[in-house]
């Protein structure tokens, strides 16, 4: 059977049979979305389209190859990512109150991030870089401009709840968990898998502060003891963001066209907000120790 089979691999073959589950689920789902896109006869970069390509593909990348890689390390669905823990309500009261305070600090740290210039000699990857992060906000600008309350509600499942937890399901609960039994050390199970994180979405001008939501994640997972806290976390953060967003553009505010004259004005509220998060991560630390 696989699972025996599975389970008498290295860490290392076993890191190579996630990575051929993720390359495969990702060229699979990939094509097949695209397949049922032109079979229903949805129009090529619609709100619909995009809805549906993103569930399949999300599905089938992250979801799937962690469901898989799950059953053949433990021969469980559940158990191997701990999806099968409930969070502690405490803990979840926190996580959702520090994913209103985290998005201002996140939101500065990306600005900063894409202040950033490569080298002259890396011109040609600097410029390649640019066109994908512009492809990336050419997409999110269509899907949350002139938004209804029924459009944004769609947006929140398929732009935070979907990732949320197809995402988590891969990296926290697959990736870092693995990662954790191999080096025997959580801390490095948690940078390494940030670091995956980040890198995988292909934005590298928002490289930094995800990479550092990627860590915050992570230290949630290992805290909470739960795959649901970095679950709920993600998808706060998501939501969160697309609600204001939402809010912003009804009030006939272009949160893209602030320049860095204005970005001054936030600082207070940043450093406010820095703090109040600190604070909370430390209280959530002892809340996890105390258990």
């Amino acid at each position: 059977m696989l699972p025996q089979f599975f389970s008498y691999k290295s860490y290392l073959s076993q890191f190579g049979f996630l990575l051929l589950f993720v390359v495969c689920g990702f060229t699979i789902s990939n094509s097949f979305a695209l397949l049922t896109g032109k079979v229903i006869g949805l129009e090529f970069g619609s709100r619909t389209y995009f809805y549906v390509v993103q569930f399949i593909s999300t599905f089938g990348t992250f979801f799937a190859p962690a469901l898989l890689f799950s059953y053949c390390a433990s021969k469980s669905w559940l158990s191997y990512s701990e999806a099968n823990k409930i969070a502690s309500p405490k803990l979840v009261g926190y996580v959702l109150i520090l994913s209103i305070l985290i998005l201002p600090v996140i939101a500065c740290l990306g600005y900063f991030n894409d202040q950033i210039s490569l080298p002259e000699s890396l011109y040609k990857i600097e410029v390649w870089m640019r066109e994908l992060e512009e492809a990336n906000k050419s997409i999110l600008k269509l899907l949350t401009t002139n938004t209804t309350i029924t459009i944004l509600f769609l947006n929140i499942f398929a732009m935070a709840l979907v990732p949320a937890l197809f995402e988590e399901y891969l990296f926290r609960g697959t990736i870092q968990q693995f990662f954790t039994k191999w080096f025997v050390n959580k801390h490095i199970a948690i940078i390494l898998t940030a670091l995956i994180f980040s890198a995988i979405h292909f934005q590298f001008f928002g490289f930094i502060p995800r990479f550092l939501l990627g860590i915050y994640l992570g230290y949630l997972f290992v805290w909470g003891k739960s795959l649901w806290l970095p679950i709920i976390a993600h998808f706060m953060h998501n939501a969160v963001s697309l609600i204001f967003d939402y809010g912003a553009q009804r009030r006939g505010i272009d949160l893209e066209e602030i320049d860095s004259s204005q970005i001054t004005e936030f600082y207070p509220a940043v450093v406010f907000c820095t703090f109040c998060v600190g604070l909370g991560i430390y209280f959530l630390w002892k809340k996890a120790k105390a258990g």
